[in-house]
C-alpha cells in the first residue's frame, strides 16, 4: 500500500475473490477509511490493474477534497 497507494487481496480472505483497495486520507493524513473494488478471481487481469485501480483512486481523491472542506 505504501509502495504503490494500493493493495491487492488475491483470494487471501476469500477463494476466489480478488479486490483491489485504496485509502482514504482525513485532513490530518491519517487514512480513516478505504475504498475497494473486487471481483470474482476468474475475471481478473493482472494487465488491467491500473484501471482497476483508478476508479477508487478518483473516488477517494473526491472523497478527500469533501473531507477536507468539512468545519
Amino acid at each position: 500500500m505504501r509502495r504503490n497507494g494500493f493493495a491487492v487481496d488475491k483470494e487471501r480472505s476469500e477463494r476466489g475473490l480478488v479486490a483491489v483497495g485504496v485509502r482514504v486520507r482525513g485532513p490530518d493524513g491519517t487514512a480513516p477509511a478505504g475504498l475497494s473494488v473486487s471481483m470474482r478471481g476468474v475475471r481478473h487481469d493482472p494487465h488491467r490493474l491500473q484501471s482497476l485501480v483508478a476508479a477508487p483512486d478518483t473516488t477517494a481523491r473526491a472523497l478527500e477534497e469533501d473531507l477536507g472542506e468539512q468545519p
